[in-house]
């Protein structure tokens, strides 16, 4: 029996070795975190439903010198270096020393108003321009911005699936404003000459993650829905809205309400030009014909009338209330009240469109770089008459200076204006 023990003591130890040396811990090299970006599938825009156009050759436009502004003598603080072409450089704000106006004069109007309002951040939403939007009176609280861009946007294949707002307020609470559609690249350029803040329904995951490289205020809903609510009735193109006062609500919660020190612009009760023109249509391609808009001038009124495909565009005005929690509903508060989209001042620029790798929807639309910082040609419509110039700014915080082909400063008339963004060598239609 002892001798059996004896002789299986060798193979129990080396079993027993194994068995100690299987059951040991593994030290396994860590696998590196991935690098974050935003996986939020974006909102789909409406496919066209007409035959592309193809985009025209844009044309150089000549230089023209100009009286340089003067320049602010703060000084600058440290600039966000562009990590990537598509990102601007952003300094100190005002970039420029503010002009001398009286305490109630608006700088984006040239309007009185109460200097209260004045002392305020600008608030900036997008607002979504679709076929059924504009037909089912879903678009409000165009009418109550001091100043309205739209622009092209996204490119499948050679054309332009549609255009887009982006409405600034400064003076004016608009009771209701909408419907709010996604951010594209153009928010960088005209949300900073502002210092305002930017109100989107979120963006690609290209053009998001560009604008959280920067300073602005990014009022995304994805990451503010207590900011927003919807109106569920309505499709995926018009559902969803805000009030200004909610806006400003949110600004200070978060702590960003504040006086913003605007340069704006020049204005006079008489225009400087004397081309009689009655009728400005952006008719031709590339501009989709399924949102082609014509401003007429009425000398009754003192302002153009906004017409799209043929038929008056309207404003719709309406009070809601929400609970303003993640999804919250619209509730309305007042009757609808429709008046026809106007302005006192039409100002078309002319800028560089290029198309860039940024994937904007399901549709394989590519994100559209529209540069509005150097100088481009101009055309101002106000009072029936028209004026070419140039525009020009050395950044995304300057005002666009408007010059006139003498080299002079163009007043606009005081009012609201609208900012029609064209591909440089765009030929509108005038009459």
């Amino acid at each position: 029996m002892f001798s059996l023990f004896k002789r299986l003591t060798p193979i129990f130890l080396i079993c027993l070795a194994l068995i100690v040396v299987s059951c040991a811990p593994q030290e396994i090299e860590p696998t590196p975190a991935p690098t974050l970006r935003p996986t939020r599938t974006p909102i789909p825009t409406e496919e066209p439903t007409e035959t592309p156009f193809a985009t025209e050759a844009p044309s150089t436009p000549t230089p023209i010198i100009a009286t340089p502004r003067a320049q602010t003598n703060a000084v600058p603080a440290p600039q966000i270096p562009g990590t990537d072409p598509l990102i601007p450089i952003f300094g100190s704000f005002p970039p420029l020393a503010i002009p001398a106006r009286p305490a109630n004069i608006n700088p984006i109007t040239g309007l009185a108003a109460d200097p209260a309002a004045l002392l305020r951040r600008p608030v900036l939403i997008r607002i979504g321009n679709d076929q059924r939007v504009r037909e089912d009176f879903w678009q409000a609280g165009t009418n109550s911005a001091d100043l309205v861009f739209e622009e092209l946007i996204d490119q499948i294949g050679s054309a332009y699936a549609n255009t887009r707002y982006t409405a600034v307020f400064l003076t004016n609470d608009a009771p209701l404003v909408g419907p709010i559609r996604s951010g594209r690249l153009i928010n960088l350029q005209l949300a900073p000459m502002f210092d305002g803040s930017m109100a989107h329904a979120g963006a690609s995951n290209g053009t998001r993650w560009i604008f959280s490289q920067t300073p602005m205020i990014n009022f995304d809903e994805f990451f503010n829905m207590p900011a927003y609510c919807y109106i569920n009735s309505h499709g995926y193109q018009g559902r969803l809205y805000t009030t200004v006062a909610r806006q400003r609500q949110w600004l200070v919660q978060k702590g960003l309400e504040k006086p913003v020190p605007l340069y704006g612009f020049q204005f006079s009760a008489a225009p400087t030009g004397n081309q009689l023109v009655k009728s400005v249509g952006l008719t031709k391609a590339p501009w989709p014909k399924w949102t082609a808009v014509e401003w007429k001038y009425d000398a009754s009124k003192q302002k153009y009338m906004r017409g799209v495909t043929g038929a008056p565009l309207m404003d719709n005005s309406y009070s809601v209330t929400a609970k303003w929690g993640n999804g919250a509903s619209c509730t309305p508060q007042s009757a609808e009240s429709r008046t026809q989209v106007s302005a006192t001042n039409v100002i078309v620029l002319y800028a560089k469109h290029e198309r860039t790798s940024i994937v904007e929807d399901s549709n394989n639309a590519f994100s559209v770089y529209i540069n509005l910082v150097g100088q481009g040609d101009l055309d101002i419509f106000r009072d029936g008459v028209r004026i070419h110039g140039k525009w020009m700014r050395n950044s995304v915080q300057e005002f666009f200076e408007l010059i006139d082909d003498a080299g002079h400063v163009i007043p606009l008339k005081p009012g609201n204006s609208w900012v029609e963004i064209v591909p440089t060598g765009y030929s509108l239609d005038l009459k």
